[in-house]
């Protein structure tokens, strides 16, 4: 009996971990209370999209992916991945939940995924270079009251990175999340919820 529930509490432990592991420590903020809300935060909406750590991820050499993490805080969260394949076509993965990405994440409600050419993944890859994504700092400490989160996360050659934005207009990581949920993911979103 004291068998299985140390290995119930163990495995407990190892799960609550693993399911925390998606973001570096210190990498959403240089405060310790804000980066580790901030990682508790995106990590839940993370899990309600069933999206896997894209930082546990870069254990293999091999992977290369980019997310777009969508998280307005009084509609659905939203999360965009393109995972680059050996052909250098991309698999590009769209998911909905059905609560608000400032309050609770709700469900996943939906769930999409297609096959990109060469040619629409290179360009994508194409941008990430021009941005300068893998240079760019992780965080600003400039955030607000209502508006969104916008996280581009990337993975390549055993490289994990991320960049959080609070609300951009404009710049670089306002272009990468347009780029794969409208462009690519070809999301329809009213203009009142674009923010």
């Amino acid at each position: 009996m004291r068998v299985t529930a140390f290995a119930v509490l163990f495995l407990s432990v190892i799960t609550l971990y693993a399911q925390d592991n998606y973001f570096p420590k210190d990498a959403l903020s240089s405060y310790d209370r804000v980066a580790a809300s901030r990682a508790r935060w995106y990590s839940d909406q993370l899990r309600a999209l069933d999206e896997r750590s894209l930082l546990e991820a870069a254990n293999n050499p091999s992977v290369q992916s980019y997310r777009f993490v969508w998280l307005r805080t009084f509609h659905h969260p939203v999360t965009v991945r393109l995972d680059i394949r050996v052909d250098g076509t991309g698999e590009l993965t769209s998911k909905i939940a059905s609560g608000a990405g400032g309050y609770k994440p709700g469900k996943l409600i939906e769930n999409k995924s297609r096959i990109l050419s060469k040619e629409q993944t290179n360009k994508f890859l194409d941008q990430v270079k021009d941005a300068g994504f893998w240079e760019l700092p992780s965080y600003e400490e400039n955030f607000g009251v209502d508006g969104s989160q916008w996280i581009i996360e990337g993975v390549k050659d055993g490289k994990y990175h991320v960049v959080d934005r609070w609300t951009p207009a404009k710049g670089p990581v306002r272009d990468l999340g347009a780029a794969l949920a409208f462009t690519l993911a070809e999301l329809k979103i009213p203009k009142d919820e674009l923010y």
